[in-house]
């Protein structure tokens, strides 16, 4: 999911800094849970202002949303996140090819990014 995320945070032209927002979004509030909701919130509110990246912080939602279903707290979701930024890192000023966002696995970002 993560491999997802940065790819359509490409596509839609989302700039790096908007997933290091999402991060510190989680610590908005105390409760370590609850930070995964106003996190999603937050990834909600930043596509609507900005007028872009509604898939992307949608794919956010959903990941955010799995992981506060699974009990999990901001520790995780911040390291979620962070594998996020990496990976968008590495494409940021790659010309990808054509890909399909919803089935893209790390390792095929991995061999395109090989060149194979």
């Amino acid at each position: 999911m993560a491999t997802r995320i940065a790819v359509q945070a490409k596509i839609d032209g989302l700039a790096k800094t908007q997933i290091e927002n999402l991060i510190g979004s989680l610590y908005m509030v105390d409760d370590p849970k609850d930070a995964l909701l106003i996190a999603q919130l937050f990834a909600h509110r930043q596509a609507a202002r900005l007028e872009r990246g509604f898939r992307t912080m949608s794919k956010v939602g959903e990941a955010l949303n799995s992981m506060y279903s699974m009990g999990k707290d901001r520790v995780f979701a911040s390291q979620f996140l962070g594998l996020v930024k990496w990976i968008y890192e590495c494409i940021e000023d790659v010309r990808l090819p054509r890909v399909n966002v919803e089935a893209i696995t790390f390792d095929e970002l991995m061999k395109i990014l090989r060149g194979g």
